[in-house]
């Protein structure tokens, strides 16, 4: 199995997190707020062959931290992976933020050539998209999407990916915009711990579980197999 969005260090027992992981052997994108946490955890992840480390920095951190493009660039250099990146408006108050998070977003995306990037695009769903497209971005997966569905076909049409987690399937608007994504274009997530799966935080046991919802959802029985295909796909 893939979980293809995970937070691992925001878990109150991380230690716990990765065991699971390594038991049930799931493939695992460990996504990163900030450059230097990637660095951090780095140490930590490399001898664990499940967990695949994405360096990042997260929109909502923008008024934060200062983006630090040299340790995000040279990060590049030990992961193929990108995350968690993009644009969020709805903690973005004035236009000058707004520049802010693009001007970073567009840093990241010209420097991503021949990376996966896992995108976070709260309420800037169509600039998020813009700028991928503008820096010729190849491989990018829309995480937790929750934009307009008029958005979608665009998506697909650029060969991009969508994560999917059970909190989508809590609500009707998650649950429309799931119905314009096909399977063959859907990675499943925990976004743990921020996402539950029924009552409970999500974490990686219940992630078999999860699969089996949304085969539910979409009449289908061989979702493993087809994530892993899509998967495969992005790697190339």
């Amino acid at each position: 199995m893939i979980d293809a969005h995970i937070h691992i260090d925001f878990y109150d027992n991380p230690a716990k997190i990765i065991r699971q992981i390594m038991k049930w052997d799931i493939s695992t994108i460990f996504v990163t707020h900030l450059p230097e946490l990637y660095e951090k955890q780095r140490i930590v992840m490399e001898n664990i062959p499940q967990i695949f480390l994405a360096v990042g920095f997260h929109p909502i951190l923008v008024n934060e931290y200062d983006f630090k493009k040299e340790i995000f660039v040279n990060a590049l250099k030990s992961t193929k992976f990108i995350g968690e990146v993009g644009l969020d408006y709805s903690v973005a108050r004035t236009d000058k933020s707004k520049r802010k998070q693009q001007e970073i977003f567009n840093t990241i995306c010209r420097n991503s050539y021949g990376h996966i990037l896992s995108i976070h695009s709260r309420l800037a769903e169509k600039d998020v998209l813009d700028i991928l497209l503008k820096n010729d971005v190849e491989n990018a997966i829309f995480h937790w999407y929750t934009g307009s569905k008029e958005l979608i076909p665009h998506i697909l049409e650029a060969g991009y990916y969508f994560s999917v987690n059970p909190s989508m399937l809590r609500s009707s608007k998650g649950k429309s915009i799931l119905k314009e994504i096909p399977p063959s274009r859907i990675l499943i997530e925990t976004d743990g711990p921020f996402s539950k799966f029924g009552d409970m935080l999500v974490e990686p046991t219940q992630l078999k579980g999860i699969y089996t919802a949304f085969e539910k959802f979409y009449c289908i029985n061989d979702l493993e197999e087809i994530v892993y295909e899509n998967m495969s796909s992005i790697l190339g």
